[in-house]
């Protein structure tokens, strides 16, 4: 399963994920976003991260040249499209930097299937969110049956407001999703929370029973 922990602000924050086993950590570039970070804080905090784990940026309806901007001044290893963004500006990105992963974001809806078909032939993953007029993470559950007669051969991820309880429903699953995005499920405060996030990653990577 993959682990994707996302909406990091500070170097604090980023540095208790060192000794983790995640394979993605994820910063928020969209000014509308409690969270988010500039260029200049997106480099200092990708300095701290270690290179085994690759390094997000999460972008909202953004132009192309702005996605060139991230690619070019940070170090990042992939962008993921979290707005209505057109398939054109997708292509686009995947063929003017095919080193640079690619993740799009949809919400769960009727049309699920249909976004995904949609989607799938460019991106690296998939990731399923709960719907929002706001853009980013609700701290909200969807349905997660909309996801029983999904059929794609990218792998997915789920989001919206998981935390230690949910994920554990979900490994229970028959879902076929390859991992999980999560934000507030891993905060006190406002902060990252090491211990939540431990937990998290001993249930799903192993060595530790849920209690």
């Amino acid at each position: 399963m993959i682990l994707k922990f996302c909406g990091f602000k500070t170097v604090k924050d980023v540095a208790k994920v060192k000794s983790l086993n995640i394979d993605m950590i994820g910063f928020i570039h969209f000014p509308k976003s409690k969270r988010h970070v500039d260029i200049q804080q997106l480099n200092n905090l990708m300095t701290v991260v270690p290179r085994k784990i690759e390094k997000v940026v999460v972008v909202v309806n953004p132009t192309f040249k702005e996605v060139q901007n991230l690619i070019i001044n940070t170090p990042l290893d992939c962008i993921q499209f979290h707005g209505n963004e057109s398939i054109e500006l997708i292509k686009k990105v995947r063929e003017n930097y095919k080193n640079i992963k690619i993740i799009k974001a949809l919400p769960a809806t009727k049309t699920i299937a249909k976004l995904i078909k949609l989607y799938e032939n460019y991106t690296d993953y998939l990731i399923i969110d709960t719907p929002s007029e706001h853009y980013g993470g609700t701290g909200q559950k969807f349905n997660w049956e909309l996801l029983n007669n999904v059929q794609t051969s990218t792998p997915y991820l789920i989001a919206g407001g998981l935390d230690m309880e949910s994920v554990h429903q979900l490994e229970q699953s028959n879902l076929k999703h390859a991992g999980y995005d999560i934000s507030s499920g891993i905060e006190s405060n406002h902060d990252k929370d090491l211990t939540k996030m431990n937990k998290i990653v001993h249930l799903v990577k192993g060595d530790l029973n849920y209690e």
